[in-house]
């Protein structure tokens, strides 16, 4: 699906971030401009040469999408040029802290918002965000989200995503989203990606893959208490077998690649592969084949592509 960054600047300062160091450093109303950003959107391949829609969605993503000045513009435009396609806005939320900002993006109709939480608190977010706040202006934003759905809100997803600095206390994520956001239509678990900031940053924020699988089966215990639950970024090998339906292949193949042992495992055609930026830091040597056999049932989607695993 097209994915059209649409601003460089961001209203936090996370130590997390994938965005390269110079990101920022772009003019964001020359290389981000109406007149740009519109011919991105037409080039993106939405039909084919019969006019057949090709693809359902257009991911805005940034930096932080919705502070750019042309915001309503470029959603007006994409609605006008594009009216069956959802738009999915991947938004740190602050700013549907204001309910006349929230009310105007749903009345576009056929949104996806997709929102992180860095913590259960204040302070657990805020740390990760480093902007004093953050916290309190995203939970009200999530709220209101909520409350004016009907006026356009195809689906709300909320996300964790996975660090040195958040790994601990993700379940008390997942039980803060439980009790405080019944109603969201998925949460995902994501892994870190060591690219942009985060890779710059990997000693505060760095994590393996070993450290995190030890509390996958706490995480494991909520997957029932949600309408839908996914894990992105997750190599086969890293994550039970039990858990590999909820598991889905989220990077562009040029991001990753396979290890050694990876010839040798009996599901390679159905794995992610491991991240290359990973490799840089960490090495290879946590992936090992798997070689015990499974009956896989299959879903046909190469994004989700096990339905099932039943012992052989």
């Amino acid at each position: 699906m097209p994915v059209i960054c649409l601003w460089n600047k961001c209203n936090s300062k996370c130590i997390m971030c994938t965005n390269p160091s110079d990101f920022q450093d772009r003019d964001p109303f020359e290389d981000y401009s109406f007149t740009k950003l519109k011919r991105r959107i037409i080039a993106a391949k939405i039909f084919d040469k019969d006019g057949n829609l090709i693809d359902d969605k257009i991911i805005l993503t940034g930096g932080e999408p919705t502070i750019h000045p042309d915001f309503f513009k470029i959603l007006s435009f994409i609605r006008k040029k594009f009216p069956p396609v959802i738009i999915e806005l991947d938004t740190n939320g602050r700013r549907f802290y204001y309910p006349s900002f929230t009310k105007k993006v749903l009345g576009f109709g056929r949104i996806n918002i997709y929102t992180s939480l860095h913590g259960f608190d204040s302070k657990t977010h805020d740390a990760i965000t480093r902007t004093r706040g953050s916290f309190s202006q995203t939970i009200k934003g999530i709220e209101n989200v909520l409350r004016y759905k009907t006026l356009g809100l195809h689906q709300l997803e909320l996300r964790i995503i996975i660090t040195k600095l958040t790994y601990q206390y993700a379940e008390k994520i997942l039980r803060f989203i439980k009790e405080k956001f019944p109603g969201v239509d998925r949460v995902v678990i994501i892994f870190m990606e060591m690219e942009g900031q985060a890779g710059k940053n990997f000693k505060i924020v760095g994590l393996t893959h070993s450290q995190f699988k030890k509390f996958i089966p706490k995480i494991a215990k909520w997957i029932d208490k949600f309408k839908e639950f996914r894990f992105y970024h997750f190599p086969l090998c890293t994550i039970e077998p039990s858990l590999w339906k909820y598991t889905w292949r989220t990077l562009p193949e040029y991001e990753v690649t396979f290890v050694t042992d990876c010839k040798n495992c009996f599901y390679r055609k159905y794995c992610l592969g491991v991240h290359k930026d990973y490799l840089k830091k960490v090495g290879e040597k946590e992936f090992k084949a798997i070689r015990k056999k499974y009956i896989i049932k299959e879903t046909g989607n190469p994004y989700q592509p096990i339905q099932n695993v039943l012992n052989k």
